[in-house]
C-alpha cells in the first residue's frame, strides 16, 4: 500500500521535499504538495507507455464469438476502460477488474479497481504457488457517513461486512444477495477478479511499477533544480559584505557612503565586496545527464532526448526500439489477463444468464504500437494498387483509418453498385449493349 501510494503521488506531482526548515524559508516556500519546484517526469514516464497500449478487439474462435466479445466490450465500454486499467497496471505495478452479473441488462458488467493503496482499493491473496487467486480482498468508504465496507470474494461464496470510517466494529453487512451472515451464494465456482500484472515475475505475485527506478532519479532532478533556482536568486539579488562600518540602511547609485567620519586610525581596516554565487552552467549540465537517464532506465523516448527536426524517421525510430520491445512484451502478459477475462465473462454469462454465451479460445488483437507516417502508408498502399487489386489496398488503407473487415466489404459492395449503375445507364446511350449483362 505505501509504495502505491507513493507511485501515485509522484505520477501527479506530488513528490518528496526532503528539505529543511531553513532551505524552504530561503526558497520562500511550504513544501506541501502544491508550493515545490519539481520537474515531474514521472507521469510522462507512465503516459508515453500507456498510449501505445491500445486493445483493437478481442477475437474469438468464430464470427459469433467474436460478436460476442464486441457487443459485450461495447455494453462496458471497454475504448476508456482499458485507459484506466493499462495506465493503473504501469503506474501501480498491479491493477484489478471484478466481474458481475447484472440481471437487469442480462450481461456481465466490468468494473476497474485500483490496487490497495493503505486506505481502499483490491488485494489478492494467492495459493502457495502463486497460480490461482484463493480470495480478492475489496476495501472502499460509502454513503454519507463514510462507512467502511469490506468484501471477501471467495470462488463459492462473496462475504460483506460494514464498519465506521475507522474499520473497527465491522459487521456482517445484509442486502437482498445476502443472508442474515452477510454471504452471498456464488455459483461460478471461481473468484471473480482479473489481476494485470506489469512486468510480472515468477518469484512473487506483485508486478513492478515503472515508476520503480525512476523515483529515485526523480528526487535527484528536484534537488538540482532547487539549487538552480537558489543559485539564480543569489545572482540576481547579491549578499553584500561591510567589514570595518555599518552601511546605510539603504543605497542608491551615485549616492556617497562616508567611513568613519572623525577618519581611520591604523589598525582599523573598511571594505565593502559581495558574496559571489556559483555558476548554474553545472547545474543545467546535471540535470539534463539524470532527464536522460530517465530515458535511458525507464526505456521512454522523452522530449528533450528525440533530437530536433532535422533527425531523421530512421533515428527517431531507433530512439523508440527501447519503448516497442517493451510494448510488445505487454502486449504478451496484459493481451493474456485480457483473454482471461473473456473467458471468466463466458463462465458468469453461462453461469446466470438464460442465454449462452460461445465458448472459445481468445485472442487479443492489438493496435500497431509504432508511430506510423499515416499520408506515407496511403501513397505506398497507393503505388501497388495495380499489382494487389482494390480489395488489398482497401485493407492496407483501412489500417489508417480504423475501417474493420465490416466496413471494408460495406465500402466494396457501394463501389461495385457504383460500378454496376454507371454500366447500367450506358446500356440505354450505346447501341447493342442492352445485350451484355452487367
Amino acid at each position: 500500500g505505501d509504495r502505491v501510494k507513493l507511485f501515485r503521488d509522484y505520477y501527479d506531482g506530488n513528490h518528496r521535499s526532503k528539505l529543511t526548515g531553513n532551505m524552504k524559508r530561503m526558497l520562500r516556500i511550504s513544501g506541501d504538495a502544491h508550493d515545490q519546484f519539481n520537474e515531474n517526469y514521472c507521469g510522462l514516464v507512465v503516459d508515453t507507455y500507456a498510449d501505445r497500449l491500445l486493445v483493437e478487439r478481442m477475437q474469438g474462435d468464430s464470427d459469433e464469438a467474436t460478436m460476442w466479445a464486441t457487443e459485450l466490450m461495447d455494453a462496458n465500454r471497454f475504448d476508456g476502460l482499458q485507459m484506466d486499467i493499462h495506465e493503473a497496471t504501469i503506474r501501480d505495478g498491479d491493477t484489478f477488474v471484478l466481474l458481475e452479473y447484472d440481471n437487469e441488462t442480462d450481461r456481465v458488467v466490468f468494473s476497474h479497481e485500483p490496487c490497495w493503496d493503505g486506505e481502499t482499493g483490491m488485494i489478492a491473496v494467492y495459493d502457495r504457488r502463486l497460480k490461482n487467486i484463493l480470495i480478492a480482498v475489496k476495501v472502499w468508504y460509502e454513503g454519507l457517513d463514510d462507512a467502511r465496507r469490506v468484501n471477501f470474494y471467495y470462488p463459492d461464496r462473496v462475504e460483506k461486512y460494514i464498519g465506521d470510517e475507522s474499520g473497527y466494529g465491522m459487521q456482517p453487512y445484509v442486502d437482498d444477495s445476502t443472508d442474515e451472515r452477510g454471504i452471498a451464494e456464488w455459483l461460478p465456482g471461481v473468484v471473480p477478479v482479473i489481476h494485470y500484472r506489469n512486468r510480472m515475475r515468477t518469484m512473487t505475485q506483485y508486478g513492478i511499477s515503472e515508476l520503480a527506478s525512476v523515483v529515485p532519479l526523480q528526487d535527484a532532478l528536484n534537488r538540482g533544480l532547487m539549487s538552480m533556482v537558489m543559485t539564480a536568486e543569489l545572482t540576481a539579488f547579491l549578499i553584500r559584505v561591510a567589514k570595518g562600518f555599518e552601511p546605510p540602511a539603504e543605497v542608491s547609485p551615485g549616492m556617497w557612503i562616508t567611513i568613519g567620519a572623525e577618519g581611520l586610525s591604523n589598525d582599523q581596516v573598511a571594505d565593502a565586496f559581495t558574496l559571489e554565487p556559483g555558476g548554474i552552467v553545472p547545474f543545467i549540465d546535471q540535470a539534463n545527464h539524470l532527464i536522460e537517464q530517465i530515458a535511458t532506465i525507464s526505456r521512454t523516448p522523452l522530449p528533450t532526448t528525440l533530437g530536433g527536426d532535422s533527425a531523421s524517421g530512421e533515428a527517431l525510430k531507433q530512439r523508440e526500439s527501447g519503448l516497442l520491445a517493451k510494448v510488445r512484451k505487454a502486449q504478451v502478459k496484459v493481451g493474456n489477463s485480457h483473454e482471461d477475462l473473456m473467458r471468466m465473462a463466458v463462465v458468469l454469462h453461462n453461469t446466470f444468464s438464460g442465454t449462452r454465451a460461445p465458448v472459445s479460445n481468445w485472442r487479443c488483437v492489438w493496435r500497431d504500437a509504432q508511430v506510423r507516417n499515416e499520408a506515407q502508408m496511403i501513397q505506398n498502399a497507393l503505388a501497388v494498387r495495380d499489382i494487389v487489386g482494390e480489395r488489398e489496398t482497401l485493407r492496407l488503407i483501412a489500417e489508417v483509418y480504423g475501417y474493420g473487415m465490416g466496413k471494408q466489404e460495406e465500402i466494396q459492395q457501394e463501389k461495385q453498385a457504383q460500378t454496376a449503375q454507371a454500366m447500367s445507364a450506358l446500356a440505354g446511350s450505346l447501341p447493342g449493349f442492352d445485350n451484355f449483362n452487367v
